[in-house]
C-alpha cells in the first residue's frame, strides 16, 4: 500500500512538473500531506495524493484538515482507475480532470 502510494506521488509530481509547477516531497502518511507544490502563478498548495480505486469523503476531509493545520490552501489529487488521468480538487476551485502528457506509469 505504501509502495503504491509512493508510486502515485511520483507520477503526480512529474505531471505537476510537466505543467511548470515546482514540487517539494514531504512524506507519505496520515499526519502530513504528501508534498508542497507551487503553481506557475506562484501560489503554493499543500498536496495530498491518493492512488486508489475510489475517491472518498475521507480523502477530501484529510486534505482540508491538513491545509487548515498548515494554514495553506489544499489540493487533493486522486488517480482515476485504469487511466492516465487524475481528479484534481483544489480549495476554492472547481474539480478538474488532469491528463498526463506522457505515459508516466512505468517510470
Amino acid at each position: 500500500s505504501r509502495r503504491k502510494g509512493a508510486k502515485g506521488q511520483g507520477v503526480f509530481a512529474r505531471m505537476l512538473r510537466d505543467r511548470d509547477w515546482t514540487c517539494d516531497q514531504l512524506t507519505a502518511g496520515l499526519s502530513t500531506a504528501d508534498m508542497v507544490a507551487t503553481d506557475p502563478s506562484g501560489k503554493t498548495w499543500l498536496v495530498e495524493v491518493k492512488n486508489c480505486s475510489s475517491i472518498t469523503a475521507v480523502h477530501k476531509t484529510q486534505a482540508i484538515e491538513q491545509g487548515r493545520l498548515r494554514r495553506m490552501p489544499w489540493l487533493l489529487a486522486c488517480h482515476i482507475a485504469d487511466s492516465s488521468s487524475w481528479l484534481v480538487q483544489r480549495q476554492h476551485e472547481k474539480p478538474e480532470v488532469w491528463h498526463q502528457k506522457t505515459d508516466m506509469t512505468n517510470g
